[in-house]
């Protein structure tokens, strides 16, 4: 079970795409977590992102799980340590993501005419996050490190 979580190979398509991944998401978190970028719409802090999902009905501790993957899930990606487990918390977390945006229709709201945005965004994300689930994190990462470098060194009794 350890395995299949921290099994990569070190192909560089999952490196760039987790990378890419991360730096996409790094900042979803950094507003939530600590109120950073407010000219990105965000920076509203712990508070503000717990009062802000209450209003949308939903459940403190599901609101604190978005923070955790958002920030910590970012950044296990950039590094790719868990990557499958940040993979998957975050596309959980964009999948849900559909669901709201999805009356805004397909497009991003480009021109500023629409209420809200589309999903377009959100399907890419998603496809990147799928594949590093399948993939695994790739070349240069703590997961290829652990399952490579480590599995060479055993404790004998």
């Amino acid at each position: 079970m350890i395995d299949s979580i921290f099994y990569t190979g070190n192909d560089y398509v999952p490196l760039i795409l987790r990378v890419v991944a991360g730096v996409i998401i790094l900042p979803y978190g950094m507003q939530k977590l600590f109120g950073w970028f407010p000219p990105l719409g965000g920076g509203i802090g712990i508070k503000g992102t717990l009062v802000d999902f209450k209003a949308k009905k939903v459940p403190v501790l599901i609101a604190c799980l978005v923070i955790v993957a958002q920030t910590l899930g970012s950044i296990g990606l950039i590094i790719g340590c868990l990557g499958r487990v940040a993979a998957l918390g975050n596309f959980i977390i964009f999948a849900a993501a559909i669901v709201v945006h999805a009356p805004d229709g397909w497009a991003m709201n480009w021109t500023g005419r629409k209420k809200g945005e589309g999903i377009e965004y959100f399907i890419l994300l998603l496809s990147i996050l799928l594949i590093i689930i399948i993939k695994g994190s790739g070349a240069w990462s703590v997961d290829y490190w652990i399952t490579h470098f480590m599995s060479n060194f055993t404790i004998e009794r």
